[in-house]
């Protein structure tokens, strides 16, 4: 409560301009001016403010840039607010810049503002790498599957050699060799050429990737989860961080959004589908998780079938399932312990394999 004998300035960031609010300790508005984002706008920012004042924005996509920028113009107490959770700013009769930015100001001055997790740089180049696998683990299956697509519709497919990979060696090589002694050929060459570029991008970000593992206790940790490698692990650690920000397992699964969003009107309690906050992809990766976990884990998949066979529903009981997870995933980074159905030797493999090139 120390600080709220410190005057505050909520801003509403805009690409272009922005509008501060200073509020004295007392909550008077002190100063209300727009500014633009640029050195200059920022100098007078600065010939505005004082630099022990605490400063309060709306978290987007801009948050990063305005934060650096403001920590190094000299202030150091600055406060990134969730945008989920100021809803009511957003629902606001009066909204406007100038309203925005008071709000954000008096909620701050009183330590009332939902915040928001800003990564390190180190930790959002970290970031920035997994969501590139994933981009390119999709844009690659999209590619395989428009190469069979047309194969099929030529009726070529079938003639392929067997195999329990659609894009074995072999199949590969018989597919390079097949001449329509037209423009087809150069429709499926493209094709294949495009895939070969998309794959030859994943070996230098999962080395990268890799040697990051390696130095991370909570990834090992979540690789003693069968069905959960290092590309997986390091995704889930990604998006939860330092697992003590969250106070119980409750926050960590409302932060990934596997909650049932709730529609409450009088004493009627109605419960929809999940409420999707959070990172999409934080939540893929989950589902992948758990795909694999009911398969290789018997446990699990003992409690995904019961949940199946209590709701009638397989999706209702995959959600189930992930909760659980979560759950689980929560405690053992918390309290720094494997996966206790882990499988030794599997657990073993999987951590070598950090070492291979």
């Amino acid at each position: 409560m120390e600080n709220m004998n410190s005057p505050v300035v909520g801003i509403d960031v805009g690409e272009e301009k922005s509008v501060a609010t200073y509020l004295s300790p007392d909550g008077d508005v002190k100063d209300n001016f727009e500014f633009t984002m640029n050195s200059e706008g920022y100098e007078n920012f600065a010939s505005r403010i004082p630099k022990d004042t605490r400063i309060a924005f709306e978290s987007s996509g801009l948050a990063y840039v305005v934060n650096n920028t403001l920590r190094q113009l000299g202030y150091s107490d600055i406060t990134i607010a969730h945008p989920k959770e100021l809803t009511w700013i957003v629902k606001s009769k009066k909204k406007n810049d100038k309203v925005d930015s008071l709000k954000l100001a008096k909620l701050h001055l009183v330590n009332m503002l939902p915040e928001s997790h800003l990564l390190s740089e180190e930790d959002r180049i970290f970031r920035d790498l997994l969501i590139q696998r994933v981009r390119l683990g999709k844009e690659i299956a999209r590619m395989k599957v428009s190469i069979i697509g047309y194969l099929k519709r030529e009726g070529l497919f079938n003639s392929l050699p067997d195999s329990q990979d659609n894009f074995s060696l072999v199949r590969r090589k018989a597919m390079e060799n097949i001449r329509f002694n037209n423009d087809k050929d150069l429709v499926l060459k493209t094709m294949l050429d495009r895939l070969k570029f998309l794959e030859d991008q994943i070996s230098p970000i999962e080395m990268r990737i890799k040697s990051r593992a390696k130095d991370s206790e909570d990834i090992r940790l979540l690789m003693t989860i069968p069905g959960i490698d290092y590309y997986l692990a390091s995704l889930l650690s990604s998006y939860i961080g330092d697992v003590k920000r969250f106070p119980n397992e409750a926050t960590l699964t409302l932060f990934f959004g596997i909650v049932p969003s709730n529609r409450d009107s009088s004493s009627i309690v109605r419960r929809g589908h999940m409420s999707k906050e959070g990172a999409n992809i934080a939540r893929w990766a989950l589902s992948i998780a758990v795909d694999t976990v009911k398969i290789r884990n018997r446990a699990i998949g003992e409690y995904y079938n019961r949940q199946k066979e209590r709701t009638g529903s397989g999706s209702l009981a995959h959600v189930l399932t992930i909760r659980k997870l979560i759950r689980m995933i929560y405690h053992m980074l918390s309290e720094k312990k494997e996966w206790k159905y882990q499988n030794m030797a599997l657990t073993e493999r999987k951590l070598n394999s950090l070492d291979d090139d």
